[in-house]
């Protein structure tokens, strides 16, 4: 049996597979996945039509709010976990290298987890993810084509299907157990380090798009070609968050302060 971790929540495993996912629309759809890495519960998986750094803020959320806290996420060397070029199709903003903790890893920082990256050109360090990925790309693309799927919100429905049969009915090969029997099994044996989220903790604000900004003397400060009235912070350096095509939060030592529609 390969290396894993002695209880729930000790580690998260995740990462994106692009692949034909829905066979009937062409192209390349991308699967958003995070697995536990002593249960090898699938805890989030989310389709998307682009990978942006956005998509996985929103898977890490679901599988946070599902199942709280671990102690650490495991990625990989991609640019979304190290830093962020953001172009994508939420927000067309660029960003330099050193401007981005990554949104990640700024996110998982704000809730106090961990990010454990694997080693450079090291693809054997993500077996159990890519045997995941392995496993979905034999079932959910084949589905998809039979039940004639041409769009990405009833390819989720299949996924969230093969995820469920995946997690509750199916014994892994190399535990002979079933996931989400070994999750609860673990847990009810003290094995777990996965922890509640704080409830003052506003997940929204988290899981947004977080960029600096400096209040201009004149009490305004610009964002994607538009001007921001905050006449109280003139001079200060506040910070962004969005929500794509929804709203424009601003923030002062990580607490809301104003909030604009987009």
């Amino acid at each position: 049996m390969r290396f894993e971790t002695p209880g729930p929540g000790f580690l998260f495993q995740h990462d994106c597979s692009m692949h034909r996912w829905i066979p009937g629309v062409g192209g390349y759809q991308y699967l958003i996945l995070t697995k536990d890495d002593y249960s090898r519960l699938f805890v989030a998986a989310q389709l998307f039509i682009k990978e942006t750094a956005y998509g996985h803020l929103q898977a890490i959320r679901s599988a946070l709010e599902r199942y709280g806290r671990p102690q650490a996420y495991y990625v990989d060397q991609h640019k979304i976990f190290r830093f962020v070029e953001h172009r994508s199709i939420h927000v067309h903003y660029h960003l330099g290298q050193d401007e981005a903790e990554s949104q990640f890893k700024r996110a998982l920082r704000m809730l106090n987890i961990g990010l454990i990256y694997t080693a450079p050109s090291s693809p054997e360090a993500k077996g159990k993810v890519e045997k995941a990925f392995d496993y979905l790309q034999r079932r959910v693309p084949y589905l998809c084509e039979r039940y004639k799927v041409r769009d990405l919100k009833e390819a989720q429905k299949i996924l969230d299907e093969v995820c469920h049969y995946y997690n509750t009915e199916r014994e892994h090969l190399e535990t002979g157990e079933i996931p989400q029997r070994r999750w609860d099994e673990g847990i009810k044996a003290g094995k777990s380090l996965i922890k509640p989220i704080p409830p003052e903790v506003s997940l929204e604000l988290i899981f947004s798009l977080h960029y600096p900004r400096t209040v201009k003397k004149d009490g305004t400060f610009s964002f994607q070609g538009r001007l921001f009235k905050l006449k109280h912070l003139a001079g200060e350096r506040v910070t962004v968050a969005i929500i794509p095509y929804q709203r424009l939060y601003v923030l002062k030592n990580n607490q809301k302060v104003a909030e604009f529609p987009l």
